[in-house]
């Protein structure tokens, strides 16, 4: 059923854009930037968030990169960006910048067959690729100074760099590397954790301070607390797939 309401909205930006204006179109929903590769894992966030904030409609935009994101809202196509954006300083230079609503873990992976990486220090003066937006260069050269970093949209194409050998390790969103756990080895450890917030428009003050009361971690009915628990929930079924997979192998080794 999520996945019919998620295609219904999608289905229905297109069809109500064409032949109309964008002011049309914002007066009838609030209209949100999301990531094209994650907008099915945030549809259910923002229903919540936006049912508190009382609003009865929206409309998700897919963008396919966060530059292009932050494009549609300084050019006033969007209203807001619900995309797991961490935060950094730069974007409120730019953008009205929410109070944070969760965390993202940043991990470090190798591929499998990597025999020569083990630990963290083995990355000194190696080619990283990055995911920018779940870390930044300069995060990257805060921690291997002489390390060289390079940016890919997406864990497929950062998991192509290290297979075409242009790259040794991916620094990337924890989660996510978990989930390509047959390709990866993932360091043990989070190597950091980021703050993820939403970005909207300046001069839209009154919805900023809307989206942050409806995402207030001290308020019981606030929709963070449920999607907190999905994406730990989320985790632990991952963990519990990888386990099932171990008592696989082991049980085929006693036969």
């Amino acid at each position: 059923m999520r996945f019919l309401a998620f295609a219904f909205v999608i289905i229905s930006i297109a069809s109500f854009s064409h032949g109309r204006n964008l002011a049309s179109i914002r007066k009838d929903a609030f209209t949100i930037g999301v990531s094209k590769a994650d907008s099915a894992a945030e549809y259910d966030f923002i229903s919540e968030v936006t049912a508190k904030m009382k609003i009865p409609r929206f409309r998700l935009i897919p963008f396919e990169n966060a530059n292009s994101g932050q494009k549609l809202l300084l050019d006033g196509k969007i209203d807001a960006i619900i995309a797991k954006i961490n935060h950094s300083p730069h974007l409120e230079s730019k953008f009205l910048v929410s109070a944070p609503y969760g965390k993202t873990d940043i991990a470090v992976a190798t591929l499998e067959k990597n025999s020569e990486i083990w630990t963290l220090a083995d990355l000194s003066g190696k080619t990283l690729v990055f995911i920018p937006k779940d870390i930044s260069s300069n995060q990257v050269l805060n921690i291997w100074q002489n390390s060289k970093p390079i940016a890919a949209q997406n864990l497929s194409d950062a998991v192509d760099l290290l297979q075409k050998k242009q790259a040794t390790a991916i620094i990337a969103n924890k989660q996510a590397l978990e989930e390509k756990r047959s390709d990866l080895r993932l360091f043990p450890n989070k190597l950091a954790e980021n703050n993820t917030v939403a970005l909207f428009a300046p001069g839209s003050k009154n919805l900023l301070e809307e989206f942050n009361k409806a995402v207030k971690k001290d308020n019981p009915a606030s929709p963070i607390n449920s999607y907190s628990n999905r994406e730990r929930i989320a985790k632990i079924l991952t963990q519990l797939n990888e386990l099932k997979k171990e008592i696989e192998l082991l049980q085929g080794e006693l036969k």
